[in-house]
């Protein structure tokens, strides 16, 4: 099987769970903190969006400057957020459809400004700083629902809410 086929079902699989974490967001809570050192709910919902966007963003290109090239989402609520998310995350499905295990073996440098925060195969870029730290930061956005009592959405199966 080629890399791409196994990035399409995860991303589509990943997306599809994002969206539902997403879709129990309530407005209200936007600015809500756990803790003081912790970011806000609108603000972990974001970066877990642009996480799952990123992958056209960055994978496309050989590098990534966080110093240039972020782009911060605008969106006026979460149902506007949870649009983004999915014509960002089809995007990235779209092309992941047209790259090769060529494309996957290519480095990527990821950077802020002259710091080289990694250099990797791309393969490597997409598990690691896109999936693996998507799926931690969507976890930690489980825990702001439970501590907030909004009922927790099921990623991998159903959730004790959904029992």
């Amino acid at each position: 099987m080629e890399f791409k086929n196994l990035v399409i079902q995860e991303s589509q699989a990943e997306l599809n769970s994002t969206k539902r974490v997403i879709d129990a967001l309530k407005d209200e809570h936007a600015d809500w903190k756990p803790h003081q050192k912790s970011m806000s709910l609108g603000a972990l919902a974001s970066h877990i969006v642009q996480l799952q966007t990123w992958f056209d963003l960055a994978l496309k290109k050989d590098i990534l400057d966080l110093m240039t090239d972020r782009k911060n989402l605008e969106y006026n609520n979460f149902e506007g957020l949870g649009n983004i998310l999915i014509q960002g995350g089809n995007a990235a499905i779209e092309l992941a459809r047209i790259t090769d295990d060529d494309f996957w073996n290519r480095e990527f440098t990821f950077k802020a400004g002259d710091h080289i925060i990694m250099k990797a195969p791309k393969h490597v870029v997409y598990r690691t700083m896109i999936m693996n730290h998507l799926i931690h930061h969507r976890g930690q956005l489980g825990v702001y629902l439970r501590l907030l009592n909004i009922p927790v959405p099921g990623v991998y199966g159903p959730s004790a809410d959904e029992r």
